[in-house]
């Protein structure tokens, strides 16, 4: 008939009373989806069974960009970051033979690994050697907080030290790189290192360890405080016993 909209009635299914479910086409447009685009109309999750599932999702997207009638006070949900769950991995040991040189009163070793020592020891030799032949001109050495040097132990020997403080009064206190003990001496028996024998050569061959869930006794009573006289080598251990070490995070490099 001219003039009048031509409608068309889809039945997709029928509910238990009797009544038939479906869509309302109004010259060729389906009327769900026209309200839906228009912000009149809400999808309702019934709508996921229909094959205007994606055309109705789609219309309504773009009605709540637009935040138009029934979607005026629309607010898009933040976003939630997942955060990836990381399977605990079975701790695996690594056994490693170490010379233990140094422990502090806090429980803290330093150690040497066996496989450079042949290196150190090389190093050693040779600097020595160097420091024979070429004598370092007393007060020659300005220490500087940081600066490696060669320090001069109780032993006579000279080794391989870093400045870690200079007080006013000629006291400085240095750290043996290769060692892990700690003195303060007076700038006499510093001597600038030799770059032959520079860390970059033979790296630190200290390296600090801690035990972990150990917590060390505040009770003055322990004896606690009362640290061993420095001694750059004085192994606590026989060169064939092999600590257990794996890495944790409770140690700065390993967990004994």
């Amino acid at each position: 008939i001219p003039g009048i909209p031509q409608v068309e009635v889809e039945v997709e299914s029928m509910d238990k009373a009797g009544n038939f479910i479906g869509w309302l086409h109004i010259e060729g447009v389906n009327l769900s989806v026209a309200l839906v685009e228009q912000a009149l109309s809400r999808v309702h999750f019934t709508a996921e069974r229909s094959p205007y599932c994606k055309a109705l999702l789609a219309a309504q997207d773009a009605a709540k960009q637009r935040k138009e009638k029934v979607w005026s006070h629309y607010e898009e949900a933040p976003v939630e970051e997942v955060v990836p769950v990381l399977e605990e991995k079975e701790r695996t040991a690594n056994y490693k033979p170490v010379f233990v040189t140094e422990i502090t009163d806090d429980l803290h070793f330093y150690v040497q690994d066996v496989e450079t020592g042949a290196q150190l020891e090389k190093l050693m030799e040779n600097m020595r050697a160097e420091v024979g032949a070429h004598p370092p001109v007393e007060g020659s050495f300005a220490p500087r907080r940081g600066d490696f040097c060669i320090a001069k132990f109780v032993d006579g020997e000279w080794y391989r030290a870093r400045v870690e403080k200079v007080e006013s009064g000629g006291k400085v206190h240095i750290f043996y790189i290769d060692y892990g003990n700690k003195e303060t001496l007076p700038p006499s028996r510093l001597a600038p290192l030799p770059p032959a024998f520079s860390p970059r050569v033979l790296p630190p061959q200290a390296t600090e360890y801690t035990f972990a869930f150990i917590q060390v006794p505040q009770d003055v009573s322990t004896g606690r405080g009362s640290s061993p006289a420095p001694r750059p080598w004085t192994p606590a251990l026989h060169p064939t016993t092999t600590p257990h070490l794996s890495p944790s995070p409770a140690s700065p490099e390993w967990l004994l």
